[in-house]
């Protein structure tokens, strides 16, 4: 799989990253509203560790991009880009947080209370069901059972979200277990 999309003309001047781990193209929306004003690159992380990840957005950005860049991480990939600009603060000029996991792990279970309560009971005996067949070495193609877990977060995450078509490219549940 190509690992980039571009949106919009050159220069490339802002960067979206998507949530998962392994959800790449899930940013495609926002890329391309963005890209009525500028030049929008949108990194599809393939490699299936932190560090693997790391390296794969560094490259994206300096070849592509016009550094420094804006950078808008959705989920994983708000996280993902906080430790690119410490790493690699020379290469942004802005970074937009959207939806951001938790930095600090004390914080976890309140965040995850919250989310489950905006559930229905029908979605968190689902979501609890998918778990365990995720979790399960024998379940065959977990892809499509990552695809659905993250179809009900989604529902908890979003308030009055914009309709669109899904724009995941494929959905990995290896990339989101490793990473």
């Amino acid at each position: 799989m190509n690992n980039i999309r571009t949106y919009g003309n050159p220069p490339y001047s802002v960067a979206v990253i998507h949530g998962g781990p392994g959800a790449p193209g899930e940013m495609a929306p926002v890329a391309r509203e963005l890209s009525r004003m500028y030049g929008v690159l949108e990194s599809l992380q393939t490699a299936s560790t932190l560090d693997g990840q790391l390296r794969e957005l560094r490259e994206v950005l300096e070849t592509h991009g016009d550094l420094p860049l804006t950078l808008i991480g959705h989920s994983w990939g708000a996280m993902l880009s906080y430790m690119f600009a410490a790493q690699n603060p020379l290469c942004i000029k802005k970074l937009i947080l959207v939806a951001s996991g938790v930095f600090d792990e004390a914080y976890a279970p309140q965040i995850a209370q919250t989310r489950l309560s905006r559930l229905t009971e029908n979605d968190r005996v689902t979501l609890q069901a998918l778990f365990e067949k995720l979790n399960d070495p024998k379940t065959p193609d977990k892809d499509a059972l990552f695809m659905r877990y993250g179809e009900i977060f989604d529902k908890a995450d979003s308030f009055d979200p914009h309709p669109h078509v899904n724009e995941i490219v494929r959905c990995e549940y290896a990339t989101f277990e490793h990473a």
